[in-house]
């Protein structure tokens, strides 16, 4: 029963609308790295697209040249 209070939410999640937008604009590199945890509202941004349960962002994914973009930047 303990189990199942725990893997129904996390298949949920990772089924959501949001985890499908996420993936949909995914550069597909599973590395990621620690920021700030900068304040981020989620959604499609043309940094990327931001997937914040919390409201800050904490991480976020590596390109495949090694570098790491603009965090949660709102417009070009």
């Amino acid at each position: 029963m303990g189990v199942a209070v725990v893997i129904l939410p996390v298949v949920g999640f990772y089924y959501s609308e949001s985890m499908q937008e996420f993936r949909a604009n995914s550069n597909h590199n599973p590395v990621y790295e620690f920021v700030r945890g900068i304040p981020c509202e989620p959604g499609l941004k043309p940094s990327g697209y931001s997937l914040v349960p919390t409201g800050k962002l904490y991480l976020k994914q590596v390109n495949h040249d090694g570098t790491v973009g603009d965090v949660c930047r709102l417009q070009d």
